[in-house]
Order: C-alpha cells, then structure tokens, then sequence
C-alpha cells in the first residue's frame, strides 16, 4: 500500500484517480491546488505525488520541486490534459524537474505505475499495431539526472 497524494484541479480526473488508487489498497489524499499539495506534503510524508503540470497558480513543475527538497525519496507522477506540454520538451521550463516524458498515458495505467513505483511490480506494456510494445505511463525518476539521449520512452 502506497500512501499517495494527488494534486489535480479537474474534479472528474481528481475522482477517477481517487476511485482507482483507493480500490487499489493505497491511501490516497486529493487536493485542488499546488499550494494545499505543498503544505501537505511537507506536513506528512507521502511514497507518490501525482500531480497535474497545468494548474491554477503555481505549476506542478515546482511543486514537484518543492516537495522533492523535503522528501527526496518521493516519487513524482506528472499527468496533464494537454498533450501539447507532455509532448513539447523544447518548451519545458527550465525549473521542470528532468526527465519529463514524451509519451501519453492512460490513467487505467496508473495503478501500475504506483505498484511499480513501490517495488511491487513491472511497468505496464502495451501493443502496437506494429507487434511493437512500449510503456504509455508519464512519470519522472528524480533519483539522477539524465541527458534527453539517456531518457528510455
């Protein structure tokens, strides 16, 4: 079980994710806004933040900042509705955390990311047309930094 907390504005994503991580077995924590995110992160001690990049006020790219100076160890799930910032690295800010994925999720995967994240399982695949099988989770490992070059999709 994975004590988790989500920062996610939009109410039905925020419920989806609460619904599936819940049913899952881990506790789980929603709030609205990067400011409650950060207050309660540094109150408690949490294994995963998933956290949309694009919210009202401050962005999840330096609430993630934030809550990795208090608790290095925390694992950081970034989602988005906008496939346009998943997908144009060239414009991520230069405060994002590193690496920031180039590939789109589904939030059926999310479950898995977490367990994978928590040592309880391998990443979820899915096949292409092609034979091909590749991950479709969005995260970030902060343990080290990493060169785009180095960054498996």
């Amino acid at each position: 079980m994975a004590r988790i907390l989500v920062a996610e504005h939009n109410k039905s994503t925020a419920e989806y994710l609460y619904a599936s991580l819940k049913k899952a077995g881990n506790s789980v924590e929603i709030v609205d806004n990067c400011l409650d995110a950060w207050r309660m992160s540094s109150e408690d001690c949490y294994d995963v933040l998933l956290v949309d990049i694009v919210m009202p006020g401050v962005d999840g790219f330096i609430l993630a900042q934030k809550a990795l100076q208090e608790n290095p160890e925390l694992q950081i799930i970034f989602i988005t509705g906008f496939a346009g910032v998943a997908m144009d690295t060239f414009s991520t800010p230069a405060y994002a955390p590193a690496p920031v994925t180039t590939r789109p999720f589904h939030l059926k995967d999310i479950v898995s990311r977490v367990r994978y994240l928590m040592g309880q399982g391998g990443l979820p695949m899915h096949t292409q047309k092609n034979g091909t099988t590749e991950h479709k989770v969005i995260y970030a490992d902060f343990a080290q930094k990493r060169s785009a070059s180095q960054v498996q999709a």
